[in-house]
């Protein structure tokens, strides 16, 4: 879960009228003495949780935090880096001409398609995070069967084939599996997450965006839905070859289960809990990550990017998103 941030840094925007609580007071309190909605600037929905009196997401809007901090600085950066590794590893073995390179760089990305991506998140809270992954993954499978099949159509006029060329080059990058292993100690409730439209909103900013393939809103709202109904401490199979498994745990007593290309630690700021953000959280994660791992998060404070560095990651500050000035991205070697 990511509380919602004020223009300054990572601080969480805190509500007057809420009395924070402890943990023990979870169990004699209904859902809606619990967690609330709160609009966004986006138009998204985010929801507020009483215990640590702070919003899941950014004032600026959920949609738009999550697909810039945990999409495309985490999974795409990921999957990017991979396929420009794939290209330098071919040109050295390449002794050929260029179609050959590509040839050979395309071999290599069908290969690390076979072995998957695993994305370890924690703080799991709406449950945006494993939807727009899911929605990507699914525009990726969908685009590679009809590019596949536009490339064997000998009758495709010259701009069909490039233009399939192309889309097939950017579904390449995405696995044919992912594993998403996510944290959370305190799930919202039916109650709350069915009122988190954001299969509408998504359904109408990708059609803005022109994405190459469309999912419609009935299909988006159909994967929340399983997300969210998913059991928990499960693996469970959202979409074909797209694996969730949520953990209902603390992150401080939690075992990572697999090795990770991949975190979103998405947790409440660390203002509010200190102790999700030490030194020791982040070295546990470490020791499972693969090489050339992306962590992505929304907090950029000094002592966060120093245990990072610390751990040997490679700390990058980026622009943050709406009224975040930064964010932070970390790769591990």
């Amino acid at each position: 879960m990511n509380p919602t941030k004020s223009t300054c840094d990572d601080s969480r925007l805190q509500t007057d009228d809420v009395i924070r609580m402890q943990p023990d007071d979870v169990f004699r309190l209904q859902p809606d003495d619990i967690f609330r909605l709160q609009p966004c600037e986006d138009g998204s929905l985010t929801v507020h949780s009483a215990l640590h009196d702070q919003c899941f997401h950014s004032s600026a809007g959920a949609i738009l935090e999550s697909r810039y901090i945990y999409l495309e600085l985490g999974l795409k950066a990921y999957l990017s880096a991979r396929q420009n590794a794939a290209l330098q590893n071919a040109a050295r073995r390449e002794q050929a001409d260029e179609t050959d390179l590509n040839e050979q760089a395309g071999e290599t990305s069908r290969r690390e398609q076979a072995n998957g991506v695993s994305i370890l998140e924690i703080g799991f809270g709406s449950g945006i995070n494993a939807l727009l992954c899911a929605i990507e993954f699914e525009n990726a499978r969908r685009n590679r069967i009809c590019c596949n099949k536009a490339q064997t159509d000998l009758n495709n006029a010259t701009s069909n084939c490039e233009n399939a060329t192309s889309n097939l080059n950017n579904a390449l990058a995405f696995p044919e599996e992912i594993y998403f292993e996510s944290i959370e100690l305190y799930p919202i409730p039916e109650e709350i997450w069915s009122q988190l439209d954001y299969a509408s909103l998504l359904a109408a900013s990708d059609s803005e965006r022109d994405h190459r393939i469309n999912i419609d809103r009935n299909q988006i709202k159909a994967i929340f839905e399983k997300i969210h109904r998913a059991p928990w401490n499960q693996v469970c199979e959202i979409l074909p070859g797209f694996k969730l498994h949520k953990r209902h745990e603390d992150i401080l007593t939690f075992m990572p289960a697999a090795q990770y290309q991949v975190v979103f630690f998405d947790a409440f700021s660390p203002d509010c809990q200190p102790e999700l953000w030490s030194k020791e959280v982040f070295a546990k994660i470490k020791e499972k990550l693969l090489p050339g791992a992306v962590m992505s998060t929304y907090s950029s404070k000094g002592f966060v990017k120093q245990h990072l560095r610390d751990l040997g990651f490679e700390v990058c500050r980026k622009p943050g998103p709406g009224h975040k000035r930064h964010v932070l991205q970390a790769i591990s070697h």
